[in-house]
């Protein structure tokens, strides 16, 4: 009889990681950053370079975790490497935040969003036009028209990626494809466009001491818009040769990104004056409304519109490895370990994270839960690319198929870099660290009880 990890089918290629990677870093936030950025930024020039740092501090996240890929081309990621390093305990906590607030409301985050551009084509489908109320004692639950197209299109990709990971795969793909065609559309437009302007991209304000500091704050923003790339690294154990797909997929996709945000960034700034994005919604709509009129602003809807779903779709594909690993290991709940006999995914716990997802949307409690998990998320992100140090000193002769380029200044970058901007989440809002032990402190219970129901059921067999 074949574990779960056994059962999980090995097709991903190339090609397959590095979309996935894409498809999971451009979201929204390359057109919902920029004006935050550009309030703390004055010019054009800095504005790219904040860009080009964030996109630099990615590599190297992806260059550290590749070499611990290769070193344990499991399925889970940052939890394998955190169990590795530091032990199951630690591992676990990895996993929770993960399992009860990072991919969840991460999602619950984009399929909300969907909603809000759909109700542009589709007033429906708007958070103001309320459908019922649903009695829970003494309080009622609203169901709006923004729940139906953000639960459909969570069940839609949940039944998907349920299929098999070659529909999951393809569809990713496909996505990924469209979105990165539509952006480069987008992009030679802004650039091409006979009326921008080329001195806005270039101009550089003096840098003083203020500005500094200033910088490290535009780059929060800009790292939230390269999240996701790491996302071939919880599909390890369903790639074909990981020890030579991760490192080249994970360095790939986010070269790429960073290329691509660079252009779409360099085509905004030549369209919209900087100090007009502080005030702006969305830079990226202005800009298109310069190009093409209201039309613009109808394809641009179109246009996140797709880059929500394909990241969504990312999400659902990767999210669920994580308490699959965590089950197979005895963590967590056992039946979360399931493979599907026919279609060779992680059925069980794609679902289950598709159903907790579910229940956030209706509650609308995934921006209290995200705030809660961002300090601990960023702290765990800060442990895992240390883990690299402790893997080295406590498993020095391991076979490394891949080692870090640039160790150990590479991995003491990134984690230089994190520390940085936990930090600052630290400075700006201390309240966060009491949520955030708290999110942690009820995975304990859950961690007990799976170890004595592990063993347990050892004792048994």
């Amino acid at each position: 009889m074949k574990s779960g990890e056994q059962a999980l089918e090995r097709s991903l290629g190339l090609r397959d990681c590095v979309f996935l990677g894409i498809g999971n870093m451009v979201g929204t936030g390359v057109f919902l950053t920029t004006s935050s950025i550009a309030s703390a930024l004055p010019s054009g020039g800095l504005i790219l370079a904040a860009w080009l740092v964030g996109g630099v501090f990615a590599l190297t996240g992806a260059l550290t975790y590749a070499e611990m890929g290769t070193l344990f081309p499991r399925a889970g990621g940052h939890y394998v490497y955190m169990r590795e390093a530091y032990g199951p305990f630690w591992g676990f906590v990895d996993g929770w935040v993960s399992f009860v607030a990072g991919f969840p409301c991460t999602l619950a985050f984009m399929a909300v969003g969907l909603a809000r551009y759909l109700s542009y084509f589709f007033p429906w489908f708007s958070a103001d036009h309320v459908l019922c109320r649903v009695p829970l004692g003494a309080w009622a639950l609203p169901i709006h028209g923004g729940h139906v197209p953000a639960l459909a299109a969570v069940i839609a990709l949940t039944v998907v990626n349920g299929l098999g990971l070659r529909v999951g795969r393809n569809t990713q793909n496909l996505f990924t494809a469209l979105k990165i065609a539509a952006l480069l559309g987008l992009t030679a437009v802004g650039l091409f466009f006979a009326s921008g302007d080329w001195h806005r991209v270039c101009q550089v304000a003096p840098v003083t001491a203020s500005l500094w500091q200033a910088f490290g704050s535009a780059l929060i923003g800009v790292s939230f818009a390269y999240l996701g790339w790491d996302a071939a690294t919880y599909m390890a154990a369903e790639c074909r040769n990981p020890q030579q797909t991760l490192p080249r997929a994970l360095a790939i996709a986010t070269a790429a990104v960073v290329t691509i945000y660079l252009l779409f960034n360099a085509a905004l700034l030549r369209l919209v004056p900087v100090a007009q994005m502080p005030g702006s919604a969305n830079v990226a709509q202005d800009a298109a409304g310069v190009v093409l009129g209201r039309a613009g602003t109808a394809i641009l809807s179109a246009v996140i519109i797709l880059c929500i779903v394909g990241a969504m779709n990312a999400t659902i594909m990767v999210g669920p490895r994580v308490c699959f690993a965590m089950a197979e290991d005895g963590l967590f709940f056992r039946g979360l370990a399931r493979v599907h006999a026919r279609f060779h995914v992680p059925t069980a716990a794609i679902v289950a994270q598709s159903s907790w997802t579910c229940l956030i949307i209706l509650t609308g409690t995934f921006d209290g839960i995200l705030a809660a998990a961002v300090f601990a998320m960023v702290s765990l992100s800060t442990a895992t690319a240390a883990a690299i140090f402790a893997l080295r000193f406590r498993l020095p002769d391991m076979p490394r198929p891949y080692r870090t380029l640039g160790y150990p200044w590479v991995p003491i970058l990134y984690c230089a870099g994190s520390l940085g901007i936990l930090l600052n989440a630290l400075v700006e809002r201390p309240g966060r660290v009491l949520w955030s032990a708290t999110l942690l402190a009820t995975g304990i219970p859950v961690y007990l009880y799976s170890g004595w129901r592990h063993r347990r059921l050892a004792v048994s067999e």
